[in-house]
């Protein structure tokens, strides 16, 4: 079975995340950008769903830039999912594989792009 970390701070999206996941994949919930990043080093995941907005010291940006300047981390793909239309570019260009606008697609929608993710990962 696949892991997936989700770093995601409103514990009501994380769970969603994790109830619509979990039949599919492992799930782990990292509720801020610290367990984020030891979660990813220390659990391996398949694929890190990430937000970008976290009410911790860590940020999500931080977050990717911690998981692909690692050399053990860095070939995890991670799905950003935001609301800030203007980091698009950003995070792409730190090496996220895809950034998506929550106000824009569903949980189903996240769970077909983490197919697609894994599924080229395992090429």
């Amino acid at each position: 079975m696949a892991r997936i970390l989700v770093v995601e701070d409103d514990a009501i999206l994380a769970e969603a995340y994790r109830i619509k996941l979990s039949a599919k994949y492992d799930v782990r919930i990292a509720p801020s950008g610290e367990d984020g990043v030891r979660q990813v080093e220390k659990w391996s995941p398949d694929v890190v769903l990430l937000d970008l907005y976290l009410s911790s010291s860590m940020d999500g940006v931080d977050v990717l830039r911690q998981i692909k300047k690692n050399i053990n981390t860095r070939k995890v793909p991670v799905l950003v999912v935001t609301n800030l239309p203007d980091m698009e570019r950003v995070v792409l260009d730190l090496g996220a594989n895809k950034c998506l606008m929550k106000s824009d697609i569903d949980l189903n929608g996240i769970a077909g792009f983490l197919d697609d993710l894994l599924d080229k990962s395992q090429v």
